[in-house]
């Protein structure tokens, strides 16, 4: 199998894992685990509030950027140095469209698929099986 690595992100973690074995039976090996509390903790603090209206300027909202931002710089660093030739992302839709704005084109021809969900609670085996079952690395 190409070098392969699966990323499973929100806007407060993300795993990245390398993906060995074959399309049909793969494996994940743990990479690299980032986390970014500021985010969580922000959120966190605002999620009893309500809103009439969505703040997309807050501070909350930066915290997500920003680690958003250290995700995808450590993928384009990860590629340069031949890391990985596929990417795949499973991540939920807010984080995959402001990723997206800051692949650059290098980087966004490696991304052979982005899966929209939150999957940052499951473990690596559960990741395996889910992979295999919906097919994820088929293309």
């Amino acid at each position: 199998m190409e070098r392969t690595w699966f990323v499973v992100a929100d806007q407060s973690q993300a795993q990245l894992y390398k993906v060995k074995g074959t399309r049909l039976d793969p494996e994940l090996e743990s990479v690299e685990c980032l986390e970014h509390p500021e985010a969580r903790e922000s959120n966190a603090s605002n999620s009893g509030m309500h809103f009439s209206y969505v703040d997309t300027d807050g501070p909350s909202h930066e915290e997500e950027r920003r680690f958003i931002r250290q995700v995808v710089e450590k993928l384009k660093r990860a590629r340069e140095r031949g890391e990985f030739h596929k990417l795949y992302i499973a991540a939920p839709a807010n984080f995959i469209g402001k990723a997206r704005n800051l692949y650059g084109s290098a980087l966004a021809q490696t991304v052979c698929k982005e899966i929209v969900g939150d999957y940052t609670n499951e473990n690596a085996r559960a990741l395996t099986k889910r992979i295999k079952k919906r097919q994820w690395l088929k293309n």
